[in-house]
């Protein structure tokens, strides 16, 4: 049962991010006013991770759970949140850094809103700009326009309704000339809105909803888990919210490699439709990954020759049987 007492259950998921950690810790303590707990729910940590965390344990309202492997993002969240006793969850990634007091926002916004089902702030680069975070559920058109590049094409690409928002041109063109500056590229993202998902870099859900829809689904085990569980509360009837004035720093891309992510994301994504989707639309789905996987493996792992991409790809294609 939640503790009146306390408002809110941080959980920090730690997989080998030492220093990433430390820093992320010190800024939740340094900033966050409001009643909290910290839980660190660490996947077996190989590098110095847990000698600290244990040293913390117990300590600075900070609750060590040691798991024997490396069970993914949305399990070992899902640990967390079984001892948290908080009325809210604030899922928090390791890679993040707070540089204001931006839980007690949430707090505030959560209270006021009864049909909350999570909440989402702004998240920056270290140069200040602002990331694109959350988006629409996927369907059949949204993922043809994304494995096409549809949806990156200037002018026509605001006209989709896209699984991952973002300024039609600008990634089109960052994608064939990475080196081209971030900064004002996201500028979709200064105003406030309800996607369909939020991100898990920075996930504030009340518990009860939480509860209600069973947690993250154990089968994902990294990428995709908050927007499938996103789908899972907004079908009860509960709506998100993004709010860019309250933000933090996420260190995007230190706690994860590329590789691992553009096959997980493929997937994942595959598993998405089989789980909500019929089987037409699910076998449909597999084909459009499929060309999708294909046609990135020809620009950037033939093209480009990038082998990490290349990899990446014809692995992600083979994953989808």
């Amino acid at each position: 049962m939640p503790d009146t007492k306390i408002d809110v259950s941080i959980i920090i998921v730690s997989y080998n991010t030492d220093l990433l950690t430390r820093n992320c810790l010190e800024s939740v303590y340094k900033y966050v006013r409001c009643s909290y707990e910290i839980i660190v729910v660490d996947n077996a940590s190989t590098d110095a991770s847990l000698p600290f965390l244990r040293d913390l344990n117990d300590q600075k309202k900070l609750r060590l759970i040691e798991l024997e492997k490396n069970h993914g993002f949305g399990p070992a969240n899902n640990r967390g949140v079984a001892v948290a006793k908080g009325r809210y969850l604030l899922f928090l990634n390791s890679d993040t850094l707070l540089t204001h007091d931006a839980v007690t926002p949430a707090l505030k916004f959560a209270l006021s809103h009864s049909r909350l089902g999570g909440y989402s702030c702004g998240l920056k680069y270290e140069d200040g700009s602002l990331q694109a975070t959350g988006g629409s559920f996927p369907t059949l058109f949204s993922l043809i326009t994304w494995q096409l590049f549809l949806d990156d094409l200037p002018f026509i690409g605001k006209y989709f309704k896209s699984i991952h928002p973002h300024e039609p041109g600008f990634l089109f063109l960052h994608r064939f000339f990475p080196r081209l500056p971030k900064t004002g590229s996201r500028s979709i993202y200064n105003k406030s809105g309800r996607p369909d998902w939020i991100t898990g870099a920075f996930m504030f859900i009340p518990k009860a909803v939480f509860e209600k829809v069973g947690g993250f689904d154990e089968k994902i085990f990294l990428y995709t888990e908050e927007l499938e569980l996103c789908y899972r509360i907004k079908k009860l009837g509960y709506v998100f919210a993004y709010e860019p004035d309250n933000s933090i720093i996420h260190l995007i891309g230190r706690s994860g490699g590329s590789k691992l992510s553009t096959y997980l994301e493929i997937k994942y994504m595959q598993y998405f439709f089989e789980k909500h989707h019929s089987r037409l639309e699910s076998t449909l789905s597999k084909h459009i990954l499929r060309v999708g996987c294909l046609l990135r493996l020809l620009i950037f792992g033939i093209i480009k020759g990038n082998d990490v991409a290349k990899e990446a790809y014809i692995k992600a294609f083979r994953s989808l049987t």
